[in-house]
């Protein structure tokens, strides 16, 4: 049976705990009940520290300390930003945006979280797949009942914005990254509940990979191939489980041949943009996006626009290329490195990739080496070169309420076994 990851914590951390697993499930149901639920973390965190009378976590070494501090840096440059921006008003709105960087790793610094060991941070990414499950299972509902209203299959099957309204894009981000902690749990070695798991992790990730080619997200499938390549890597040359690898790799081709007849339209938005080009030499929407972005950029390099000024330029170089709907739509680049080098310059790219990467070189050490850390962070920075992430709170939320996570998962192996 699986221990219930509430027994042996005081009240205090029960509850906190509690507000910690409500704000995973929220945060990927709707964004709205994201801001709710973080709040109501952020408010049993303060009920800890005053009922305990204990400000600072012992339990956090030099590297984690690092990782929470550079999400702190990096909102601390949007405030900045905000500050110097002629626009205020949209400088500080981003930087509201991105106000989960400072919040969130302020918590861990401030509270004890020892009490968060791997079992229990297995149990958060747990709620994160279920959700997602669920959701999965409400969407087809949904689709069913349309489907009995009239609705055409052909429309039905292809949820570029899912039946609950949800971006295919931080769909996308949710479900990879969710499929990569369904790997570390397929790969770890107690061999007493193997077969027990694998009856629950093959159903569960084979309905995630249908939910994410039924979302048509290209983002997310290119994103989800780096990721299984990389999988296949570390089963077939790390772990040297030859018969499982090859296993796999048939399995997901019957699975990419089962996808390509259910649904069509997601593959015809990887070669409809090649015929487009080809026979009318009409460039692809994001290659225009970036080409604009890459020109406006240039012209302001090094510490950028600001946060709240660089919208009108890079308009100006959408009019000048004549894409009228990017300038109606007030489009962004739909790139998060580029963005945040036409906000904050290359200034705030060097801070960004930092913020991104802290956690993975810690990972690498021997000690705390944790093989969900590399995999969720290739799935989320992949995901970031297709989509501002970090603009929008759908992704701001995710992405740091799971570095935290895994910023938290670093302890060493034997610190983390004492814990347990």
């Amino acid at each position: 049976m699986t221990r219930n990851p509430f027994n042996g914590l005081p009240w205090q951390e029960k509850l906190t705990f509690g507000a910690l697993c409500l704000s995973v499930a929220a945060v990927v149901l709707w964004w709205r009940l994201g801001v709710i639920a973080i709040m109501l973390l952020v408010v049993a965190s303060l009920v800890k520290l005053i009922s305990t009378r204990r400000i600072g976590n012992p339990s956090l070494d030099r590297l984690q300390r690092i990782c929470l501090w550079a999400m702190v840096a990096y909102w601390i440059l949007y405030a900045v930003s905000a500050i110097v921006s002629t626009d205020h008003a949209e400088g500080w709105s981003t930087a509201g945006i991105k106000l989960y960087f400072l919040l969130l790793p302020l918590l861990c610094l401030c509270n004890d979280t020892n009490y968060l060991t791997r079992h229990r941070i297995r149990s958060l990414f747990q709620v994160l797949t279920a959700t997602l499950l669920l959701r999965f299972i409400v969407c087809l509902a949904v689709s069913g009942i349309q489907y009995l209203k009239g609705v055409p299959l052909a429309e039905l099957r292809d949820w570029q914005m899912d039946p609950l309204g949800l971006h295919h894009n931080y769909l996308a981000l949710y479900l990879v990254t969710a499929l990569a902690f369904l790997y570390t749990q397929f790969v770890e070695r107690d061999k007493s509940t193997r077969q027990r798991r694998l009856l629950l992790l093959i159903p569960a990730a084979a309905a995630l990979v249908a939910y994410l080619f039924m979302s048509a997200s290209r983002s997310g499938i290119l994103t989800i191939g780096l990721l299984a390549i990389a999988c296949l890597v570390h089963l077939t040359f790390v772990r040297k489980r030859w018969k499982t690898g090859l296993c796999i790799t048939l399995f997901s081709i019957g699975l990419l041949a089962g996808a390509y007849w259910a649904v069509p339209s997601t593959f015809s938005r990887f070669t409809t943009p090649l015929q487009n080009r080809d026979a009318n030499h009409v460039a692809d929407e994001r290659e225009i996006l970036w080409e604009c972005g890459l020109k406006t950029a240039k012209r302001s390099l090094l510490f950028g626009y600001g946060s709240g000024d660089y919208m009108p330029p890079l308009l100006e170089s959408y009019t000048q290329r004549g894409y009228h709907k990017a300038v109606r739509e007030t489009l962004g680049t739909h790139n998060q490195y580029l963005e945040t080098i036409l906000e904050t310059g290359l200034v705030g790219a060097a801070m960004l990739l930092f913020m991104l990467f802290t956690p993975f070189v810690a990972s690498l050490r021997k000690n705390r080496r944790t093989l969900l850390v590399p995999l969720a962070i290739l799935a989320m920075t992949s995901q970031m070169a297709f989509e501002s992430m970090l603009n929008r709170q759908m992704g701001a939320q995710f992405i740091a309420i799971v570095y935290c996570l895994l910023v938290l998962s670093l302890a060493s192996r034997k610190e983390k076994a004492i814990a347990s």
